[in-house]
Protein backbone atom coordinates (compact mmCIF):
# COMPACT_ATOMS: atom_id res chain seq x y z
CA UNK A 1 0.00 0.00 0.00
CA UNK A 2 1.13 3.56 -0.69
CA UNK A 3 1.56 5.91 2.27
CA UNK A 4 -1.52 7.91 1.31
CA UNK A 5 -3.59 4.74 1.08
CA UNK A 6 -2.41 3.68 4.51
CA UNK A 7 -3.50 7.01 5.98
CA UNK A 8 -6.91 6.74 4.38
CA UNK A 9 -7.31 3.32 5.94
CA UNK A 10 -5.95 4.49 9.28
CA UNK A 11 -8.30 7.45 9.36
CA UNK A 12 -11.39 5.38 8.60
CA UNK A 13 -14.00 4.34 11.13
CA UNK A 14 -12.28 0.95 11.27
CA UNK A 15 -8.99 2.64 12.14
CA UNK A 16 -10.64 4.64 14.91
CA UNK A 17 -12.25 1.46 16.25
CA UNK A 18 -8.90 -0.35 16.25
CA UNK A 19 -7.35 2.44 18.28
CA UNK A 20 -9.37 1.49 21.32
CA UNK A 21 -11.28 3.47 23.90
CA UNK A 22 -10.30 6.95 25.03
CA UNK A 23 -8.21 7.11 28.19
CA UNK A 24 -9.35 8.82 31.34
CA UNK A 25 -7.74 12.21 31.86
CA UNK A 26 -5.93 11.86 35.16
CA UNK A 27 -3.24 14.25 36.28
CA UNK A 28 0.08 12.88 37.48
CA UNK A 29 0.93 13.61 41.07
CA UNK A 30 4.02 15.70 41.69
CA UNK A 31 6.93 13.33 42.40
CA UNK A 32 7.86 13.05 46.05
CA UNK A 33 11.05 15.00 46.65
CA UNK A 34 14.16 13.29 47.91
CA UNK A 35 17.59 14.95 48.04
CA UNK A 36 19.74 14.11 45.00
CA UNK A 37 22.49 11.51 45.18
CA UNK A 38 25.38 10.46 42.96
CA UNK A 39 23.24 7.62 41.58
CA UNK A 40 20.17 9.81 41.18
CA UNK A 41 21.27 13.40 40.53
CA UNK A 42 18.91 16.31 40.08
CA UNK A 43 18.60 16.82 36.31
CA UNK A 44 18.41 20.56 35.77
CA UNK A 45 20.15 20.21 32.42
CA UNK A 46 17.80 18.71 29.81
CA UNK A 47 14.68 20.95 29.88
CA UNK A 48 12.38 18.00 30.61
CA UNK A 49 8.98 18.02 32.31
CA UNK A 50 9.79 16.83 35.85
CA UNK A 51 6.13 16.01 36.52
CA UNK A 52 6.44 12.95 34.30
CA UNK A 53 3.72 11.30 32.26
CA UNK A 54 0.11 11.70 33.32
CA UNK A 55 -1.54 8.66 34.88
CA UNK A 56 -3.79 8.52 31.83
CA UNK A 57 -0.77 8.26 29.55
CA UNK A 58 0.73 5.50 31.69
CA UNK A 59 -2.53 3.58 31.50
CA UNK A 60 -2.63 4.11 27.74
CA UNK A 61 0.89 2.71 27.40
CA UNK A 62 -0.09 -0.37 29.38
CA UNK A 63 -3.15 -0.97 27.23
CA UNK A 64 -1.12 -0.43 24.04
CA UNK A 65 0.79 -3.65 24.72
CA UNK A 66 -2.25 -5.55 23.41
CA UNK A 67 -1.47 -4.00 20.00
CA UNK A 68 2.31 -4.49 20.15
CA UNK A 69 2.19 -7.26 17.54
CA UNK A 70 0.30 -5.06 15.09
CA UNK A 71 1.58 -2.33 12.80
CA UNK A 72 0.41 1.11 13.96
CA UNK A 73 -1.32 2.26 10.73
CA UNK A 74 -4.67 2.81 12.43
CA UNK A 75 -3.14 4.56 15.43
CA UNK A 76 -1.15 6.98 13.27
CA UNK A 77 -4.29 8.03 11.45
CA UNK A 78 -6.22 8.38 14.70
CA UNK A 79 -3.62 10.50 16.47
CA UNK A 80 -3.27 12.78 13.46
CA UNK A 81 -6.99 13.51 13.71
CA UNK A 82 -6.60 14.20 17.44
CA UNK A 83 -3.52 16.36 16.85
CA UNK A 84 -5.25 18.29 14.06
CA UNK A 85 -8.10 19.10 16.42
CA UNK A 86 -5.63 20.20 19.10
CA UNK A 87 -3.81 22.46 16.62
CA UNK A 88 -6.97 23.75 14.94
CA UNK A 89 -5.96 22.46 11.51
CA UNK A 90 -6.32 19.45 9.20
CA UNK A 91 -4.37 16.16 9.23
CA UNK A 92 -2.84 16.98 5.83
CA UNK A 93 -1.07 19.91 7.51
CA UNK A 94 0.77 17.60 9.90
CA UNK A 95 3.62 15.12 9.72
CA UNK A 96 4.64 12.90 12.64
CA UNK A 97 8.35 12.41 13.22
CA UNK A 98 10.56 10.47 15.61
CA UNK A 99 11.19 13.40 17.91
CA UNK A 100 11.66 16.97 16.73
CA UNK A 101 15.23 16.07 15.80
CA UNK A 102 13.96 14.12 12.81
CA UNK A 103 11.63 16.99 11.89
CA UNK A 104 14.57 19.40 11.88
CA UNK A 105 16.70 17.09 9.76
CA UNK A 106 13.94 16.30 7.28
CA UNK A 107 12.95 19.96 6.91
CA UNK A 108 16.52 21.06 6.18
CA UNK A 109 17.10 18.25 3.72
CA UNK A 110 13.75 18.82 1.99
CA UNK A 111 14.63 22.44 1.23
CA UNK A 112 18.27 21.93 0.41
CA UNK A 113 19.21 22.68 -3.18
CA UNK A 114 22.59 20.89 -3.31
CA UNK A 115 25.43 23.29 -3.94
CA UNK A 116 23.14 26.31 -3.92
CA UNK A 117 21.82 26.53 -0.35
CA UNK A 118 22.87 28.63 2.64
CA UNK A 119 21.65 28.06 6.19
CA UNK A 120 21.09 31.29 8.18
CA UNK A 121 20.56 31.39 11.95
CA UNK A 122 21.47 33.35 15.12
CA UNK A 123 24.88 32.57 16.59
CA UNK A 124 23.36 31.53 19.94
CA UNK A 125 20.53 29.07 19.40
CA UNK A 126 19.73 25.37 19.41
CA UNK A 127 22.47 23.70 17.39
CA UNK A 128 20.62 20.82 15.71
CA UNK A 129 19.63 22.88 12.67
CA UNK A 130 23.15 24.05 11.93
CA UNK A 131 24.53 20.57 12.63
CA UNK A 132 22.17 19.06 10.05
CA UNK A 133 23.16 21.73 7.55
CA UNK A 134 26.85 20.97 8.00
CA UNK A 135 26.29 17.23 7.57
CA UNK A 136 24.59 18.04 4.28
CA UNK A 137 27.49 20.28 3.20
CA UNK A 138 25.35 23.42 3.48
CA UNK A 139 27.31 26.55 4.45
CA UNK A 140 26.11 28.02 7.76
CA UNK A 141 25.96 31.80 8.14
CA UNK A 142 25.33 33.13 11.64
CA UNK A 143 24.29 36.56 12.87
CA UNK A 144 25.60 38.06 16.09
CA UNK A 145 23.10 38.45 18.88
CA UNK A 146 21.52 41.74 19.83
CA UNK A 147 21.43 43.31 23.31
CA UNK A 148 20.87 40.82 26.15
CA UNK A 149 21.43 37.91 23.77
CA UNK A 150 18.31 38.79 21.79
CA UNK A 151 17.82 37.48 18.25
CA UNK A 152 18.57 40.32 15.85
CA UNK A 153 15.78 39.83 13.30
CA UNK A 154 16.78 42.88 11.29
CA UNK A 155 20.33 41.55 10.85
CA UNK A 156 19.03 38.07 10.01
CA UNK A 157 16.70 39.54 7.42
CA UNK A 158 19.50 41.59 5.87
CA UNK A 159 21.86 38.61 5.67
CA UNK A 160 19.18 36.33 4.23
CA UNK A 161 18.30 38.91 1.57
CA UNK A 162 21.94 39.25 0.56
CA UNK A 163 22.40 35.49 0.27
CA UNK A 164 19.10 35.02 -1.60
CA UNK A 165 20.40 37.04 -4.55
CA UNK A 166 22.36 34.01 -5.68
CA UNK A 167 21.53 31.21 -3.23
CA UNK A 168 18.58 29.34 -1.81
CA UNK A 169 18.28 30.35 1.87
CA UNK A 170 17.00 28.33 4.83
CA UNK A 171 16.30 30.57 7.83
CA UNK A 172 16.18 28.72 11.16
CA UNK A 173 14.65 30.45 14.17
CA UNK A 174 13.95 28.83 17.54
CA UNK A 175 11.13 30.73 19.26
CA UNK A 176 11.24 30.79 22.25
CA UNK A 177 14.97 30.50 21.83
CA UNK A 178 17.18 27.88 23.42
CA UNK A 179 19.34 28.52 25.46
CA UNK A 180 18.35 32.15 26.05
CA UNK A 181 14.69 31.38 26.98
CA UNK A 182 13.49 34.58 25.27
CA UNK A 183 11.07 35.23 22.41
CA UNK A 184 11.42 37.29 19.24
CA UNK A 185 9.15 40.15 18.21
CA UNK A 186 6.14 38.39 16.69
CA UNK A 187 5.10 41.31 14.49
CA UNK A 188 8.57 41.76 13.03
CA UNK A 189 8.90 38.02 12.37
CA UNK A 190 5.47 37.77 10.75
CA UNK A 191 6.08 40.87 8.64
CA UNK A 192 9.26 39.31 7.28
CA UNK A 193 7.69 35.96 6.45
CA UNK A 194 4.65 37.62 4.86
CA UNK A 195 6.85 39.39 2.30
CA UNK A 196 7.59 35.90 0.92
CA UNK A 197 11.22 36.78 0.15
CA UNK A 198 12.52 35.02 -2.92
CA UNK A 199 14.58 31.85 -2.58
CA UNK A 200 13.88 31.75 1.17
CA UNK A 201 12.29 29.08 3.35
CA UNK A 202 11.68 29.47 7.10
CA UNK A 203 11.99 26.74 9.72
CA UNK A 204 10.38 27.87 12.99
CA UNK A 205 11.22 25.60 15.92
CA UNK A 206 8.58 26.11 18.63
CA UNK A 207 9.52 23.36 21.07
CA UNK A 208 8.85 25.60 24.08
CA UNK A 209 5.86 27.63 22.88
CA UNK A 210 3.44 26.02 25.36
CA UNK A 211 5.32 27.61 28.29
CA UNK A 212 5.08 31.23 27.08
CA UNK A 213 3.31 33.79 29.27
CA UNK A 214 4.01 36.94 27.23
CA UNK A 215 0.70 37.89 25.53
CA UNK A 216 2.56 39.37 22.55
CA UNK A 217 3.74 35.92 21.48
CA UNK A 218 1.97 34.19 18.62
CA UNK A 219 2.79 30.88 17.03
CA UNK A 220 3.85 31.04 13.39
CA UNK A 221 1.18 28.43 12.88
CA UNK A 222 -1.17 31.39 12.39
CA UNK A 223 0.60 32.11 9.10
CA UNK A 224 0.02 28.54 7.96
CA UNK A 225 -3.69 28.98 8.65
CA UNK A 226 -3.55 32.12 6.50
CA UNK A 227 -2.20 30.07 3.60
CA UNK A 228 1.53 30.84 3.63
CA UNK A 229 3.64 28.03 2.21
CA UNK A 230 7.16 29.39 2.75
CA UNK A 231 7.55 28.03 6.28
CA UNK A 232 7.23 25.03 8.54
CA UNK A 233 6.55 25.07 12.28
CA UNK A 234 8.17 22.28 14.29
CA UNK A 235 6.68 21.01 17.55
CA UNK A 236 7.58 18.29 20.03
CA UNK A 237 6.05 16.05 22.68
CA UNK A 238 9.36 16.13 24.60
CA UNK A 239 8.70 19.23 26.69
CA UNK A 240 5.33 20.09 28.25
CA UNK A 241 3.92 16.69 27.22
CA UNK A 242 6.63 14.97 29.31
CA UNK A 243 7.59 12.48 26.60
CA UNK A 244 11.26 13.25 25.97
CA UNK A 245 12.19 9.57 26.22
CA UNK A 246 9.45 8.41 23.85
CA UNK A 247 10.59 10.42 20.81
CA UNK A 248 7.66 12.06 19.07
CA UNK A 249 7.53 15.38 17.26
CA UNK A 250 5.69 16.82 14.30
CA UNK A 251 5.89 19.32 11.48
CA UNK A 252 3.04 21.74 10.78
CA UNK A 253 2.85 23.40 7.36
CA UNK A 254 0.90 23.74 4.13
CA UNK A 255 0.07 20.32 2.61
CA UNK A 256 2.56 20.78 -0.25
CA UNK A 257 5.31 21.57 2.25
CA UNK A 258 4.35 18.54 4.35
CA UNK A 259 4.51 16.33 1.24
CA UNK A 260 8.01 17.59 0.51
CA UNK A 261 9.27 17.03 4.05
CA UNK A 262 7.59 13.62 4.22
CA UNK A 263 9.90 12.39 1.47
CA UNK A 264 12.78 12.83 3.92
CA UNK A 265 11.44 11.11 7.02
CA UNK A 266 12.14 7.46 7.74
CA UNK A 267 8.52 6.35 7.54
CA UNK A 268 5.67 8.19 9.22
CA UNK A 269 3.31 5.23 9.49
CA UNK A 270 5.90 3.17 11.36
CA UNK A 271 5.68 4.83 14.77
CA UNK A 272 5.79 3.24 18.21
CA UNK A 273 2.48 1.92 19.60
CA UNK A 274 3.26 2.94 23.18
CA UNK A 275 4.37 6.41 22.12
CA UNK A 276 1.24 6.97 20.05
CA UNK A 277 -0.97 5.82 22.90
CA UNK A 278 0.73 8.10 25.43
CA UNK A 279 0.63 11.10 23.09
CA UNK A 280 -3.07 10.63 22.38
CA UNK A 281 -3.83 10.50 26.08
CA UNK A 282 -1.75 13.61 26.75
CA UNK A 283 -3.45 15.57 23.95
CA UNK A 284 -6.83 14.91 25.53
CA UNK A 285 -5.66 15.71 29.06
CA UNK A 286 -6.08 19.48 29.35
CA UNK A 287 -5.84 19.27 33.12
CA UNK A 288 -2.43 17.64 32.94
CA UNK A 289 -1.10 20.24 30.51
CA UNK A 290 -2.46 23.05 32.69
CA UNK A 291 -0.85 21.55 35.78
CA UNK A 292 2.48 21.16 33.99
CA UNK A 293 2.35 24.83 32.94
CA UNK A 294 1.34 26.00 36.43
CA UNK A 295 4.09 23.95 38.10
CA UNK A 296 6.64 25.38 35.67
CA UNK A 297 5.49 28.93 36.46
CA UNK A 298 5.78 28.25 40.20
CA UNK A 299 9.27 26.77 39.84
CA UNK A 300 10.40 29.72 37.74
CA UNK A 301 9.09 32.14 40.37
CA UNK A 302 11.08 30.37 43.10
CA UNK A 303 14.30 30.52 41.11
CA UNK A 304 13.92 34.12 39.93
CA UNK A 305 13.16 35.36 43.45
CA UNK A 306 16.50 33.99 44.65
CA UNK A 307 18.39 35.30 41.62
CA UNK A 308 16.96 38.73 42.39
CA UNK A 309 17.90 38.36 46.05
CA UNK A 310 21.47 37.42 45.12
CA UNK A 311 21.64 40.04 42.35
CA UNK A 312 22.45 37.41 39.74
CA UNK A 313 21.40 38.71 36.29
CA UNK A 314 19.17 36.56 34.08
CA UNK A 315 17.13 36.85 30.92
CA UNK A 316 13.31 36.98 30.99
CA UNK A 317 12.25 33.35 30.72
CA UNK A 318 9.36 32.19 28.54
CA UNK A 319 10.34 28.53 28.72
CA UNK A 320 10.99 25.75 31.24
CA UNK A 321 14.54 26.96 31.87
CA UNK A 322 16.35 30.14 32.89
CA UNK A 323 19.55 31.60 31.44
CA UNK A 324 21.56 33.31 34.19
CA UNK A 325 24.79 35.29 34.13
CA UNK A 326 27.44 33.91 36.49
CA UNK A 327 29.88 36.73 35.67
CA UNK A 328 32.50 33.99 35.69
CA UNK A 329 33.34 30.87 33.65
CA UNK A 330 30.66 28.19 33.75
CA UNK A 331 32.82 25.12 34.42
CA UNK A 332 33.77 25.75 38.08
CA UNK A 333 30.13 26.43 38.94
CA UNK A 334 28.88 23.37 37.05
CA UNK A 335 31.55 21.17 38.65
CA UNK A 336 30.62 22.36 42.15
CA UNK A 337 26.95 21.75 41.45
CA UNK A 338 27.84 18.28 40.23
CA UNK A 339 29.56 17.65 43.56
CA UNK A 340 26.17 18.47 45.11
CA UNK A 341 24.60 15.94 42.69
CA UNK A 342 22.93 18.66 40.63
CA UNK A 343 23.48 18.80 36.86
CA UNK A 344 23.06 22.14 35.08
CA UNK A 345 23.23 23.07 31.41
CA UNK A 346 26.24 22.58 29.17
CA UNK A 347 28.35 25.46 27.77
CA UNK A 348 26.74 27.58 25.05
CA UNK A 349 29.43 29.65 23.32
CA UNK A 350 29.75 32.55 22.91
CA UNK A 351 27.83 32.98 26.19
CA UNK A 352 30.68 31.38 28.12
CA UNK A 353 29.76 32.92 31.48
CA UNK A 354 26.08 32.05 31.33
CA UNK A 355 24.37 28.99 32.77
CA UNK A 356 21.12 27.41 31.55
CA UNK A 357 19.15 25.94 34.44
CA UNK A 358 16.17 23.72 33.68
CA UNK A 359 13.17 24.14 35.94
CA UNK A 360 12.47 21.13 38.13
CA UNK A 361 9.58 20.68 40.50
CA UNK A 362 9.00 23.46 43.06
CA UNK A 363 10.62 21.32 45.74
CA UNK A 364 13.64 20.73 43.52
CA UNK A 365 13.98 24.45 42.87
CA UNK A 366 13.80 25.19 46.59
CA UNK A 367 16.68 22.77 47.09
CA UNK A 368 18.62 24.29 44.20
CA UNK A 369 18.24 27.88 45.38
CA UNK A 370 19.38 26.85 48.85
CA UNK A 371 22.58 25.57 47.23
CA UNK A 372 22.90 28.88 45.37
CA UNK A 373 22.73 30.72 48.69
CA UNK A 374 25.33 28.40 50.18
CA UNK A 375 27.56 29.04 47.18
CA UNK A 376 27.24 32.76 47.77
CA UNK A 377 28.20 32.36 51.41
CA UNK A 378 31.28 30.38 50.35
CA UNK A 379 32.21 32.96 47.73
CA UNK A 380 31.67 30.57 44.80
CA UNK A 381 29.28 32.96 43.04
Amino acid sequence: MQRRSLFKFAGSSLGAMLFGSAMDATVAAEPEFTPPTAKKPMLLCFNENPLGLSDGAKKAIEESTSRASRYPFAQVGAIKKELAQYMGTQPDNLLLTHGSAEAIRASVEAYNVPGKTVFVCPELTYSDGADVAKRNHIPVKTVKMGPNWSIDLAALRKLAAQQAKSKHVIVYIVNPNNPTSTIVNTQALFDWIKTKPKNTFFILDEAYAEFVNDPSFKSAGELIKEGYNNLVVLKTFSKIFAMAGMRLGFAYAAPAVIDNIENHVAYEVMMNQATLAAATAELKDKEFLAKSKAMNDESRKILLATLDELHIPYLPSETNFVFMDLKAPLKPFADRMKEEHILVGRPFPPATQWCRVSLGTPDEMKYFVQKLKEFRQKGFI
